[in-house]
């Protein structure tokens, strides 16, 4: 691939995503899935090998970012991931899901428990947070030793259960495992689901983004047209006050973006990236509920909508457990310096 050799950058993308989400708008999951593979959406991050474009995750940012403030009803950021880490294994299946011709998703929380049965294993376990589960093919999995797996939603065993969470667009289900059998070659290696998740933290905090830049923008429209007492809202000092804090908030994420993805940017960073995300674009969203009044909880203003969507990624990426594991490192880190001066 030589486009990035040719200085193809990675915000060229966003306008192609965006035309994107439009056209898909009251489409089934499946014509979603074969719109966004014709504009190479889905394996943008996948090798050539499977159909995909080999670039790096810095250029399906601008791409879920441009989704998420669209609300597209489709899981990209999942479909992207798969789709890159089945790429050597499973490398016919990894074509099928670049293509759209086989919808993917990844159950966020939960194990499956493994035991082994000749050349097969059988698996149990309750999963959760698996986004648009029902309609899927195939559904990857955290297994107890750090290793994945990707089960077939129509194998035996497997019940999904009904939609549940906040954002009915994008449904999230639980996932029952009951005598699962699955051959040994579905297996993804130990260490691949830490891999993942430090790449799923960096397109949460970009969907974060997306969803965060739209609901600012629909906040200083509303502040800016909306008159009372014979002025505009933005009149008001205050809530001048408050969109300027909820710029500075948004260019936080966007900074916090770039360093993770920057040559020094770790999984630490991506972490850090993903809970700043979390933070300031909740501040965002409900800041612009508060502009907006009631009419921030209506269909025609999406600001819950966005609202709902930033908690389903906070709660998808464990922000809470990952703020616990930053500070119970610093604590360790600081302990001896402590220790040493008292």
């Amino acid at each position: 691939m030589t486009v990035v050799g040719e200085g193809l950058q990675p915000d060229e993308f966003a306008a192609t995503a965006a035309r994107a989400v439009t056209a898909c708008a009251g489409l089934d999951l499946r014509e979603q899935a074969r719109n966004l593979a014709g504009d190479g959406l889905l394996g943008i991050t996948a090798d050539e090998e499977v159909g995909g474009l080999a670039l790096p995750i810095g250029f399906a940012v601008p791409v879920i970012a441009a989704a998420h403030s669209g609300l597209l009803a489709f899981p990209l950021l999942e479909t992207i991931l798969v789709g890159r880490l089945l790429q050597s294994s499973l490398t016919r299946l990894a074509a099928a899901i670049v293509s759209g011709e086989k919808l993917a998703t990844i159950a966020w929380q939960g194990e499956a428990l493994a035991e082994r049965e000749g050349g097969r294993l059988v698996l149990n376990g309750s999963l959760g947070r698996a986004p648009c589960a029902a309609e899927v093919d195939h559904i990857l999995v955290r297994m107890s030793d750090g290793a994945s797996v990707l089960i077939p939603t129509d194998a035996e065993g497997v019940v999904v259960e009904d939609a549940a969470g906040l954002d009915l667009t994008v449904p999230e289900h639980n996932v029952r495992l009951e005598k699962v059998e699955i051959p040994i070659g579905s297996i993804l290696p130990a260490g691949t689901w830490d891999v993942l998740s430090s790449d799923a933290n960096v397109l949460r905090a970009a969907a974060i983004l997306g969803s965060a830049e739209a609901c600012l923008a629909l906040a200083q429209e509303h502040a800016s047209t909306r008159r009372q007492f014979g002025h505009a809202l933005s009149y008001n000092q205050a809530i001048r006050h408050a969109l300027a804090r909820q710029k500075l908030g948004l260019e936080s994420i966007r900074h916090a973006i770039t360093r993770s993805l920057s040559g020094d940017g770790g999984p630490v960073q991506r972490d850090a990236a993903f809970l700043a995300a979390a933070t300031y674009g909740c501040s965002i969203s409900e800041g612009a509920l508060q502009i907006h009044g009631g009419m921030g909880f209506t269909w025609d203003v999406p600001v819950h909508r966005h609202l709902r969507r930033i908690r389903t990624l906070q709660a998808q990426g464990d922000a809470s457990g990952l703020i616990s594991t930053f500070g119970r490192r610093y604590v360790s880190e600081v302990a001896p310096f402590a220790e040493a001066g008292a």
